[in-house]
């Protein structure tokens, strides 16, 4: 700020300054001084004059005021009260009584006995005492001692006016800054004539050097000065001629660098029209890379669907053991197959950045758990023992993406069943650290399958590959799985670790960061079980992880790891204030050893049984002899937390799975389920298979139907067709969402592609399932959906990955004439829409029977509808005609069913 100030005066002000400050500042001083002396002299004269004429009008009044005759007083202050600064004359006797006084205003004197004055804005005030004179007779001593004693007669107070003395020194101050201003008026002419001989050159020199910064580089200063000024006058010009000499030379340099760049710039813009072309066709290939992955989705998933489907009903016929494997063969293939598609499919999402997390509430422990569950069937098939251990910190609910997490565990664990073919995979979750509203976890899967060598292990994250080409043809596979886990590990902000060693086994763990929330429903707190645990299995990980579960539910659990210390331990338990938790081993042998064990020892048992077997299928008749115990309870290994919760407090378990593992009836009874699709045929199918459970079905035809019967009945669940007429499914759940959020919301829909996908997350769709609609899928989502409701959870529900057989049609007593029936319909709409030149009404219908065509598994319908879908959106009027006519004779004489 100072340095700014400074630079904003010139040098002519700068030498005005410096020559006269210091001449202002001297001679301020001077009239200071001179002014302060001539006041305090003209105040010491009258202070001096108040005094004498106070002291000579107390001699003259001492007989006056021993008589006191007024008239005498009077004639002595006439002569005073004639003076201009002479205010009033006051006379006052030894009783302080004024005898005689010139003017009449207010006066207080302050009366010593020795002569004072006083001080005031106006009037000064000088008092002397009146005494006797006396008369010295001779010369004797005596005498003159007696008379100096002098006795006190009164006072004499002049009262002096202020005015003219204030008027002399008003005066006195005029004068006085009348010569100070003429002389700082010569003083400035002096100082101006002198600066403005110094500073003209330098002025002159400036504005030349201004004009060159301007670049007038021909400005030259004219030399009028000598010395220093003159040498400088020459340099400056000097200057300005090889600044003017070499600017030439640089124009002349930056127009032919100009002329380089005008080139470089028209080369660099057909850089960037052919990159921007480049760029164009790489969006347009990505966008066919989506739609071709799309149409390859619905192509090789309805055959293979199919295959599943017919391999299915082929294994439940009368077939030799050679039939029946080569049925095992094709059924195990085509699962093969289909896991391979959805691997591709997830990896180009992942390669085009088409996944975006979520964060939703869910429990990472229960959704790691649904994943073990869906591959527990295969561990117990290869008699492998599948064991999950959960820290007690783990078990919270947090924010995130339930579905990748699934995917990750599906992945991870899949490819230790793979991989392993004696021996046990453990399954661990852990808390690494949590601080400021985030979690870091970590998932492991440890298993004692062949292991990877250390430079195998190089290969295991690129795509397409695995350890080496062996064990492609002997495993199979895409070489995705872990390529898809480290992406998706990653977009979690975490990392992979790898740990192998041939021959023993591997070890992969995942660490992923999640959200907490403390608005988020905390773990309800269980008082521990006074009930007295008795842990059997004979896996160290299996009986730890029972053991770590049971901990904080049990006041008193006692663990045994052979069959031997269990009946030891059991022989001394008495009463029923006791519970048995009896794990049954994945290999065969070994469990065959203990079923011959296990009908005695629950015979001898008073307390609860919990009878923990291997991936429990639908066949139970080796445990039927058991069903009729009312303290057994049965259930699949590993065992869920909550099971094992209802068990210790006496609730009822799911003890039907020892009869069927898949009874529909009274499923979900007392729930409400909204229906919305557009398709008659679709509608009827999905009101059937939802019925079967127990369920009220309503339905909806289009969106804007769905969203008002909503608002009248509050359905429990809604299912929710993307492609409807007026409202589609997309709008329609962004409108139910402001009022309803938390209702679970499935979206059906035949279409794979990202774009899609993305716009009903952002909707709010609670799960995407994909058409043709498969019963087993759709129920066991539904049941998901209602238990996790009433546990306050979000929807968190099973993969599509999940190989299920497709629907059984005639069980809803849904035949091909009613297909046929459908059809017919669909095709005449069809052709009234091409009549009235009706592209939506083409492409609706077109969509309709996409859809059937799936249901149904008629591939060549489904291409033939496709394409005229396709045709309509590219508004090809020919090509629409050509295909309508080819599905028109398709469906008129069911050739679809060839």
């Amino acid at each position: 700020m100072t340095k700014d100030r400074k630079n904003r005066y010139g040098i002519r002000q700068q030498v005005l300054l410096i020559a006269l400050i210091p001449l202002v500042a001297m001679t301020l001083i001077l009239a200071g001084y001179f002014i302060s002396t001539r006041i305090a002299d003209n105040k010491s004269a009258l202070i001096e004059r108040g005094e004498t004429m106070s002291r000579l009008l107390a001699q003259a009044s001492e007989f006056g005021l021993i008589s006191e005759l007024t008239h005498q007083l009077s004639a002595l202050s006439q002569g005073p009260i004639q003076e201009a600064d002479v205010a009033d004359v006051i006379f006052i006797n030894r009783d302080q009584r004024v005898l005689y006084r010139s003017n009449d205003f207010h006066l207080k004197p302050n009366l010593q006995p020795q002569p004072s004055y006083q001080t005031d804005a106006s009037v000064w005030l000088f008092t002397t005492p009146v005494t006797t004179q006396g008369i010295i007779v001779g010369d004797s001593p005596e005498t003159s001692s007696t008379l100096a004693e002098r006795e006190l007669l009164g006072w004499v107070v002049v009262a002096m006016s202020t005015q003219p003395m204030h008027s002399r020194e008003n005066q006195i101050i005029t004068n006085s800054l009348l010569i100070l201003l003429g002389g700082l008026v010569c003083t400035f002419i002096i100082a101006a004539r002198f600066a403005e001989t110094l500073t003209k050159p330098i002025i002159s020199l400036t504005a030349v050097v201004k004009r060159l910064e301007e670049g007038h580089l021909d400005a030259r200063v004219d030399i009028q000065s000598y010395a220093e000024l003159g040498s400088l006058e020459k340099g400056v010009n000097l200057l300005g001629e090889q600044v003017q000499s070499s600017n030439q030379i640089l124009e002349s340099q930056v127009e032919k660098a100009t002329e380089r760049l005008r080139k470089t710039l028209h080369h660099l813009e057909n850089q960037n029209i052919a990159l921007q072309k480049a760029r164009q066709r790489a969006d347009q290939a990505n966008m066919a890379k989506d739609q071709f992955l799309a149409r390859m989705s619905h192509e090789l998933r309805t055959p293979l669907t199919s295959i599943l489907g017919f391999t299915n009903i082929l294994r439940q016929t009368d077939l030799s053991f050679e039939q029946q494997e080569h049925c095992r063969i094709i059924n195990q293939t085509s699962n093969m197959l289909l896991s391979i598609i959805d691997d591709i499919l997830d990896f180009a999402k992942l390669q085009s950045d088409a996944i975006k997390l979520e964060r939703i509430q869910c429990n990472p422990e229960q959704v790691i758990f649904e994943a073990i569950e869906m591959q527990s069937q295969s561990a117990a098939a290869k008699g492998l023992e599948l064991s999950y251990q959960v820290d007690e910190t783990a078990y919270a609910d947090v924010l995130g993406d339930p579905t990748r997490l699934r995917q990750i565990a599906t992945n991870l664990i899949s490819n230790a069943i793979k991989f392993t073919d004696t021996g046990q995979i453990l399954v661990t979750l852990r808390t690494l650290k949590e601080a400021h509203g985030v979690k870091q976890l970590q998932l492991c899967v440890k298993d004692t399958g062949i292991g990877i060598s250390e430079e195998q292990q190089t290969l295991l994250f690129n795509a397409f590959a695995q350890a080496d080409s062996s064990i492609t043809r002997r495993f199979g596979g895409s070489g995705l799985g872990l390529v898809i886990v480290q992406k998706l590990v990653q977009l979690m902000q975490g990392n992979v670790k790898l740990s192998s060693k041939v021959g023993v086994g591997t070890e992969i763990c995942c660490s992923f960061t999640v959200k907490t929330d403390h608005k988020l429903l905390p773990a309800s707190e269980v008082e521990p079980s006074a009930t007295r645990v008795i842990i059997f299995d004979r896996h160290p990980e299996s009986l730890h992880a029972l053991s770590d579960m049971a901990q904080p539910l049990a006041s008193h659990i006692q663990t045994c790891a052979t069959i031997q210390d269990l009946e030891k331990t059991l022989s001394g338990i008495e009463g029923h204030l006791a519970g048995l938790i009896f794990g049954l081993s994945a290999n065969v042998d070994i469990a065959n050893q203990q079923k011959l064990k296990i009908t005695t020892i629950f015979a001898s048992f008073k307390g609860n049984i919990l009878l923990l077997t291997p991936a429990l299928a639908g066949n139970t008749d080796e445990f039927s002899h058991l069903i009729d115990n009312p303290r057994l309870t049965i259930n699949s290994k590993p065992l869920q937390r909550e099971i094992l919760k209802k068990w210790l407090q006496h609730a009822p378990v799911n003890h039907q799975r020892l009869k069927t593992e898949h009874s529909d009836d009274c499923l979900l009874a007392d729930r409400v389920i909204l229906v919305a699709e557009d398709n008659d045929f679709n509608r009827l199918l999905l009101r059937k298979i939802i019925e079967s459970t127990g369920a009220t079905v309503f339905e909806a035809r289009d969106g804007e139907q769905a969203i008002k019967r909503i608002n009248e009945i509050k359905p429990d669940i809604v299912i929710m067709d993307v492609h409807m007429p007026r409202i589609d499914g997309i709008r329609a759940t962004s409108s139910v969402r402001e009022d309803f959020p938390d209702l679970p919301i499935i979206a059906l829909t035949a279409d794979v592609i990202s774009s899609e996908e993305h716009a009903l997350r952002q909707a709010g769709v609670t799960r995407i399932e994909y058409k043709p609609i498969n019963d087993t899928r759709l129920i066991k989502l539904l049941k998901m959906l209602c238990e996790k409701e009433n546990q306050n959870h979000n929807a968190d529900t099973p993969s599509q990955s999940e190989p299920v057989a497709s629907t059984n049609l005639h069980k809803y007593q849904m035949s091909k004439e009613d297909l046929h029936q459908e059809l017919i319909t669909q095709i005449e709409g069809l052709q009234q829409a091409f009549n009235d030149n009706n592209n939506r009404g083409i492409r609706d219908h077109s969509h309709q029977l996409i859809g059937l065509a799936g249901l149904f598994e008629l591939p060549e319908l489904e291409h033939c509808s496709i394409a005229l879908n396709d045709a309509a959106k590219a508004g090809d009027t020919r090509q629409v005609w050509e295909t309508l006519t080819r599905l028109r004779r398709l469906i008129m004489h069911q050739q679809y069913l060839d």
